[in-house]
C-alpha cells in the first residue's frame, strides 16, 4: 500500500453516532460494528431482563459483497497528497466510515432493534 499525505484544508462533523469513525488519512483496515436494543415505553417500566440479545437479528449472518469482475485500472498519482478543500457532514449515522485517504478495506456492522410499547391505561404494563 503506497502511503500518501492526506490534507484537509476544512472539516466541520456535526454528529457522529455509535461506532462511526472520521478517519483523515490512508489506513488498512477498518471494522467498525454496534448492536443496539432500543426500548421506548409510553410508561418507564423495566423489569431488568430486556437487555439481552437473544433475537435472529443478532444471530443471522450478514451477506458480504463479493467482487463479480475483475477490474483494471491504471493510476497516475503525480502528487504524493490528497487534498481536500471544504467537507461539511451533518451526521453520521451507526458504525458509517468517513474517511480522507487511502484504505484497503472496510467492514461496517450495525443491527439495531427497536421496541415501542405504547398503552392505553395508565397503570404499568403487565409482565408477559
Amino acid at each position: 500500500m503506497s502511503v500518501r499525505w492526506s490534507i484537509v484544508r476544512d472539516i466541520h462533523v456535526h454528529s457522529i453516532g455509535q461506532a462511526s469513525i472520521v478517519q483523515i488519512g490512508d489506513n488498512e483496515v477498518i471494522e467498525p460494528k454496534m448492536k443496539v436494543l432500543a426500548v421506548q415505553r409510553a410508561i418507564p417500566y423495566f423489569w431488568g431482563e430486556e437487555g439481552n440479545f437473544d433475537y435472529p437479528l443478532f444471530e443471522r449472518e450478514i451477506p458480504l459483497m463479493h467482487k463479480y469482475e475483475d477490474l483494471h485500472m491504471s493510476m497516475d498519482n503525480q502528487e504524493s497528497a490528497i487534498q481536500v478543500g471544504c467537507v461539511k457532514v451533518l451526521a453520521l449515522a451507526g458504525s458509517s466510515v468517513f474517511q480522507v485517504g487511502r484504505n484497503e478495506k472496510i467492514i461496517s456492522e450495525a443491527r439495531i432493534k427497536y421496541f415501542r410499547q405504547y398503552v392505553t391505561s395508565l397503570s404499568a404494563p403487565s409482565k408477559r
